[in-house]
């Protein structure tokens, strides 16, 4: 270990703060999901875009979906699974991870960006909405923090039991067994597909069900070699799923009640697995597999806690390549055997080659003002930026006219976008002939422009105020004289002779007798009175 890094997990270390373990405890095993009809439904979603990337991944599209839930007044009440979501975005933001659609599902309608409760019928529709119509080089991200739970085992006959997801209405609806969980987001994936998933939560070393694991205890240590391990037969997948989960599948994952010591910039409640995973993407740049998990096992060990988080994946990976939120798993060639040949063969063994051409410009695709760059303010996304905003760079870019290995960066801000793509519409100036805003660009000669820019056109109606009204037509009495024989208000003019006026501005009319009565009650004549009923 690094002199930088052994002195940041000694501070760490020395300012631990006090830690919840929330259990629910075993649940009843609960009914199994229809895949078909989830992936009928996932068309319904409603995602959105959370922040805008500097640079597009091209290779195809970026889709992400978060699931926090605090069980607010519920048994087993966790205090930080939501605003764990919010730290994973922050974090993805600032290694510029540029998704192209989202969706949230907190149980916190405030929460920005909001997509709906994480009811148990949700979450499969929307864990189906993330691997639907999946296709070679599309990027998954998928994160998880709430409650896990044991349930009796079933057919898989590597475990005595089974873990599964608690969604909010588990209570009433039940649960999600990890069987499922595999045979929704993980069984249907194609070839070329990446996915990354995290789940802090309690009994979920094995949540995916998937084939390969990094076996090493909590006393592991960075400086020694570690390999993955087989630890269940079949399970396969032609995509490249890699998993993070906060404990083993006997073990719980702590709830932090001030997350200041992790050096996140945070000091509110959260999961400790997602404070250390978030740290490691932060601060181990161009660090490999190995690198990444021990610095995220090391962050909790020397902070006290228990929990020993896990790594597991659909293919043995070599863990001392480059880590990478995208491409192709390179598998570790002792173990490569172990993996069926129609696994290994699917797609493409290294990551993809693909050519860059320089496209007219004209041919560029007009785009809207960006939105809000903040860390999970988000915006509507439509089918016609579904397939185009999607997606991590290569390292490099590409020669126009030859094909090149793309390499995949943790960290791409340090690169130029690729000539020819969509871009941030703050670098491309607007397609002549689209509407243009209207402080870039004066407005075309022709069309309305607004009165105080042009003169009135002759023989229009215009305000009083700027030009005086015609003869014949009535105007406001404030500006000029009232026309002859029309009631004016008597505050601003003297009263017409033969009219009643009010005693106390006027003197009363001369043809009314002095000695006459003083009205009665209201000051006012009583047919008065009745007339304005």
């Amino acid at each position: 270990m690094d002199l930088a890094v052994g002195l940041l997990l000694g501070q760490l270390a020395s300012s631990a703060l006090p830690y919840l373990v929330e259990s629910i405890g075993k649940v009843k095993r609960p009914k199994r999901v229809d895949v078909k009809k989830a992936m009928s439904e996932a068309h319904t979603c409603r995602p959105v875009v959370p922040y805008h990337a500097p640079r597009p991944y091209t290779e195809g599209r970026v889709k992400a979906l978060f699931i926090g839930i605090n069980y607010t007044g519920r048994k087993g009440q966790l205090s930080g699974c939501i605003n764990d979501v919010k730290q994973m975005l922050n974090t993805l933001q600032q290694i510029q991870f540029p998704i192209s659609s989202c969706c949230i599902l907190v149980d916190d309608p405030r929460f920005p960006n909001y997509t709906a409760m994480p009811t148990r019928a949700n979450i499969i529709k929307h864990m189906a909405w993330l691997v639907y119509d999946a296709r070679p080089g599309d990027v998954l991200f998928f994160h998880y923090s709430g409650h896990g739970a044991e349930t009796t085992g079933g057919r898989d006959s590597e475990e005595e039991n089974d873990q599964c997801l608690i969604p909010l209405d588990y209570e009433k609806e039940g649960s999600i067994l990890d069987d499922d969980l595999f045979e929704l987001m993980v069984k249907g994936l194609p070839a070329g597909v990446r996915m990354t998933a995290v789940f802090d939560c309690c009994h979920s070393a094995s949540l995916l069900d998937l084939p390969f694991a990094f076996v090493a205890g909590r006393n592991a240590l960075s400086s020694h070699r570690q390999e993955m391990r087989m630890v269940r037969k079949g399970n396969f997948s032609r995509a490249d799923v890699v998993m993070f989960s906060g404990c083993e599948d006997s073990g719980t994952s702590a709830d932090v009640q001030n997350t200041a010591s992790f050096g996140n910039g945070t000091r509110v409640p959260g999961g400790a697995a997602t404070q250390a995973l978030t740290w490691a993407l932060l601060n181990t740049s161009g660090y490999n597999y190995a690198d990444i998990f021990m610095r995220m096992r090391d962050v909790l060990r020397n902070k006290g806690y228990r929990q020993v988080p896990q790594l597991s994946s659909s293919k043995p990976i070599d863990l001392y390549k480059p880590f990478s939120l995208f491409g192709t798993l390179t598998m570790n060639t002792n173990l490569i055997q172990n993996v069926p040949v129609e696994y290994t063969n699917a797609w493409n063994a290294q990551p993809p080659q693909h050519s860059y051409p320089q496209l007219p410009q004209q041919q560029q695709v007009p785009v809207p003002t960006p939105q809000n760059d903040g860390p999970v303010m988000g915006i509507p996304i439509s089918s016609s930026t579904n397939d185009q905003n999607s997606g991590n760079p290569p390292a490099a870019a590409a020669p126009t006219n030859v094909v090149t290995p793309v390499q995949y960066p943790s960290q791409p801000p340090s690169h130029q976008p690729q000539q020819g793509y969509y871009s941030a519409p703050q670098q491309q100036p607007p397609q002549q002939g689209y509407y243009s805003a209207p402080q870039q660009y004066p407005p075309q000669q022709g069309y309305y422009a607004a009165p105080q820019q042009y003169p009135p056109q002759q023989g229009y109606y215009s305000a009083p105020q700027q030009y005086p009204p015609q003869q014949g037509y009535y105007s406001a009495p404030q500006q000029y004289p009232p026309q002859q024989g029309y009631y004016s208000a008597p505050q601003q003019y003297p009263p017409q002779q033969g009219y009643y006026s009010a005693p106390q501005q006027y003197p009363p009319q001369q043809s009314r007798p002095a000695q006459a009565q003083k009205p009665s009650r209201s000051g006012y004549p009583i047919d008065f009175l009745k007339g304005s009923k």
